[in-house]
């Protein structure tokens, strides 16, 4: 029997509890925290008469104190705090802003660092406290080798440390390299022929000319269980990571086997060769150039002979999905941080536009490198490859299915002599028996269905008067003797 909590909403779903710190930060912290007065600053520099402050749910227990304090000093402007988020919210959400009609957007707390196309941010990242002698104390007595070449990057709410860490850490290492976070202002890169600027998770790093990045360690501070940490080790593969976490006050090397990881990526790839019917799931509606995704990935599933729905759920959990049994897999439109999901109890794979793109894209093969950034996949970007037409004339094109031993066809299908000539039908599969007949969209699996839906009938039942019910509860109702 299937799981009841995947088919049904469950009350921990509408009633799920806000984790929350409990203590606010003291009121002589505020400023240094929230940076009160740089907020100030922009939003009168700028002239914005609305303001919406978002917050993630750690940080509400001071969002009516910071809204307070900006409408202070702001008369002439309305000040509100945004509620729950659509989706995560480490992405700027831009739509629930346009809904109050705001001139731009306060981001506070850790951010994914996605672009965003439609208002004005301000991103305030927070500020919380790093032993910096600790950190380098055990650093010391784990990287030995003072010549290594070294990569500095800090979560978002220790950023404001970096400068101080980062001198610490020239003190005992010479190669040693600092990471900068990718904003309007600072996105455009450094022209000089000296170093080589690479972009990646949000960071832009800036190496000698000539170096390769992947001989380079990195050094990550902030906490070790982190999806940003996730997507950073699955992006730069081939880069060992070490990782302070102020919070626990430890540093490791983190000895994970992405090979491992990656090898399961690898498997969804395959899922999603042998798709059919494949679900297009739109998980952000705020970072910059999302809609052109989808619009590419419906491009590229036509054209290898894939049918394809979108779907716009919000957050998404297992009983969302769960009600669309005809899709054989999901590809998931998200920012980097929201692309990796804990699939346990999803019943189909959900992958990131990159795997699709290597199961249906001929031209892209698959070499190891990684992005969860789909803006890259784009026209345009340093990513993008031109998926080649198919011909369906073509025999090199059909190929056998690793996962199930199935001869799959790539490329879309001539369809409208289906049904004509049932003996040629019959022919093919007895020739090739492993064929499996399929439906090719949602309209064919709906009439092989057992159980189709509540049916009205309206016209045909017999309309009854209302009637008093039974009384009482399961194990014993009032009409029913006493045991």
């Amino acid at each position: 029997m299937l799981s009841t909590k995947v088919f049904s909403s469950g009350d921990n779903i509408q009633n799920q509890k806000i984790l929350c710190n409990s203590t606010a930060v003291h009121p002589d912290k505020l400023e240094e925290v929230y940076e009160t007065e740089r907020s100030l600053e922009w939003v009168i520099s700028n002239s914005f008469k609305k303001i919406a402050l978002q917050f993630p749910d750690d940080l509400l227990v001071d969002a009516p104190t910071v809204a307070e304090i900006l409408q202070e000093k702001l008369q002439d402007c309305t000040v509100f705090i945004l509620g729950d988020t659509s989706y995560g919210s480490c992405c700027v959400d831009e739509v629930a802003a346009q809904h109050y009609g705001a001139d731009c957007i306060i981001h506070y707390g850790h951010t994914c660092l996605s672009p965003t196309s439609k208002l004005p941010v301000l991103y305030i990242f927070t500020k919380s406290e790093v032993d910096i002698d600790d950190c380098m104390n055990q650093m010391l007595g784990t990287c030995t080798e003072r010549e290594m070449k070294a990569i500095l990057v800090c979560s978002t709410a220790y950023l404001h440390a970096i400068d101080k860490l980062f001198l610490k850490l020239k003190e005992h290492y010479r190669n040693v390299l600092a990471t900068s976070p990718v904003t309007s202002k600072n996105s455009k890169g450094n022209d000089s022929s000296e170093v080589t600027v690479i972009t990646k998770c949000g960071r832009r790093i800036e190496i000698p000319a000539g170096d390769c990045l992947n001989d380079y360690s990195f050094i990550y501070i902030g906490s070790n269980q982190g999806p940003e940490l996730t997507v950073m080790m699955m992006t730069l593969n081939k880069c060992r990571f070490y990782t302070y976490d102020p919070t626990e006050r430890i540093f490791r090397w983190e000895q994970v086997n992405m090979n491992k990881a990656l090898m399961k990526r690898y498997y969804y790839i395959e899922r999603a060769k042998d798709a059919n019917i494949v679900g297009i799931v739109v998980g952000t509606l705020g970072v910059s150039r999302y809609k052109e995704m989808i619009d590419h990935l419906k491009a590229l599933l036509k054209k290898s002979g894939k049918k394809s729905y979108t779907f716009v759920v919000g957050k998404l959990n297992p009983a969302k999905l769960a009600n669309f049994a005809e899709v054989d897999l999901y590809v998931l439109v998200a920012c980097p941080e929201s692309s990796l999901l804990d699939q346990s109890e999803f019943f189909q794979p959900i992958i990131s536009p990159l795997e699709l793109e290597i199961a249906c894209n001929q031209a892209r093969q698959w070499t190891g490198d990684y992005s969860l950034d789909f803006t890259e996949l784009l026209p345009g970007s340093a990513l993008y490859i031109e998926a080649p037409n198919f011909d369906s004339t073509n025999d090199d094109l059909a190929d056998v299915s690793l996962i199930n031993n199935r001869v799959r066809t790539i490329g879309m299908q001539d369809t409208s002599s289906l049904g004509k000539s049932p003996s040629t039908d019959v022919s093919l599969i007895n020739e090739n028996r492993s064929i499996a007949t399929i439906a090719r969209n949602a309209g064919e699996f709906l009439s092989t269905r057992s159980w189709k839906g509540l049916e009205q009938k309206l016209g045909e039942t017999a309309v009854s008067l209302a009637v008093q019910g039974q009384c009482g509860i399961a194990a014993g109702y009032e009409n029913e003797p006493a045991s």
